[in-house]
């Protein structure tokens, strides 16, 4: 554990691959020493014997190794381990633990504010990376819960940034001999809501994390361009018995229904958000986004990116967000729901089962396609993109994919 008189400290709740292959290796590039919090005791051992881990950079040129370190580690449930460490100077306290978890970091969260409010410390900083849009708010209502002393409510509010966040790197499963290594993208976007953060000492200047006064426009860019293009991908590729992302946007049908949802959202998202987007710099973006999907060396499964395809059909969400917005300026959106259509077909067996996939091919099965996207969307029955949907469902069912482009 670093001494007070060492670097900075940042906590970092969730040491899976995305912990330390990106939110903790960006904190670690900037200076920081990482102390991982979490509940994998093999995790936390190998961390603290070995102190640092390798991250296996891939592109579809040679690979490139970043060595972490200084890292260390303390268990997420060992409450006294977690008040030492809260007396460190740390400014930023990290998530990325899946957005499900972050209600039971409450407690160590909890002690953490009692620590610092206790030896008269400083404000911080928490910041709830997960690929969810009010996972920090779900996060804070947790903590706010282990509070009934009204000073420590006060505290917390005076003293305690919850900041939200947009985060973006594709980690996908690694083997590796060593337990703490990872593999990612080069690419990564960690953006922060400057409005949600309070001044710290040291105060957060991260380099690798984008602070912006208006977070709601990249929220939606990532999740209208990454996480749609991603998910058609993944839904056409079941649809069309691909086994990988790679797989699949390496078929030509499959890459041209992307591309043009991509550019679908996009017409939206610039007209939303003008002048921060403009087409020329929006249209590099989504062929970025592309080529991310292309990269040989990331051969992410189909059935692990098009999984919980309720979650990915709710409003607001990767498909009926930019619908809805294009359905409002009167935009083209036929690629967007062609994306819908194919999601309504995801249903993997075997070990790859998934219990919303089963949920959804269920109600399909009792209620119909029709009432059932009809629930999701909340579109009448008679409304034209709730019939084009379930044309190319059924079109989709029957015929190969590039019959319907």
């Amino acid at each position: 554990m670093p001494s007070a008189n060492s670097k900075p400290v940042a906590i970092h709740f969730g040491a899976g691959n995305i912990g330390r292959g990106f939110i903790g290796a960006v904190l670690s590039n900037a200076g920081f020493h990482v102390v991982f919090a979490d509940v994998m005791e093999d995790i936390v051992n190998a961390l603290n014997e070995q102190g640092q881990y390798n991250v296996h950079i891939v592109t579809n040129k040679d690979p490139q190794i970043e060595t972490i370190k200084p890292v260390s580690a303390v268990l997420s449930t060992d409450l006294k381990a977690i008040e030492e460490l809260a007396k460190k100077p740390v400014s930023i306290i990290t998530t990325a633990v899946g957005a499900n978890i972050l209600p039971r970091l409450a407690k160590p969260l909890a002690q953490i504010i009692r620590t610092r409010m206790a030896e008269n410390m400083g404000a911080v900083n928490i910041v709830a990376c997960e690929n969810l849009q009010n996972a920090t708010e779900i996060l804070r209502e947790a903590v706010e819960k282990e509070f009934n002393d009204e000073k420590e409510r006060r505290y917390m509010q005076d003293k305690i940034g919850f900041a939200v966040c947009s985060v973006d790197r594709i980690v996908p499963p690694f083997s590796s001999d060593n337990i703490l290594d990872t593999e990612v993208e080069p690419f990564y976007e960690w953006t922060v809501d400057a409005n949600s953060l309070k001044k710290t000492d040291p105060d957060v200047n991260i380099e690798g994390m984008h602070v912006t006064d208006n977070l709601e426009a990249y929220v939606q860019r990532k999740l209208f361009t990454l996480n749609t293009g991603h998910a058609t991908a993944a839904f056409l590729g079941f649809v069309a018995h691909k086994d990988t992302i790679l797989d699949s946007i390496n078929d030509k049908s499959i890459r041209t229904v992307v591309s043009r949802a991509l550019r679908e959202s996009g017409a939206a998202l610039i007209e939303k958000h003008r002048p921060l987007f403009e087409p020329k710099q929006h249209e590099e973006y989504i062929e970025k986004i592309l080529d991310r999907f292309s990269n040989r060396h990331l051969k992410d499964k189909v059935s692990r990116v098009a999984r919980e395809p309720l979650r990915k059909l709710k409003p607001g969400e990767r498909f009926l967000g930019p619908i809805e917005m294009c359905r409002e300026m009167n935009f083209e959106r036929d690629h967007l729901l062609l994306g819908v259509a194919a999601a309504l077909l995801f249903h993997p067996t075997g070990e790859d089962e998934d219990e919303e996939a089963t949920e959804l091919q269920e109600k399909i099965q009792k209620e119909g396609a029709e009432k059932v996207v009809a629930d999701i969307t909340g579109w009448g029955k008679e409304d034209d993109d709730l019939q084009k949907v379930i044309r190319k469902y059924n079109q989709l069912k029957s015929e190969h994919l590039d019959k319907l482009i």
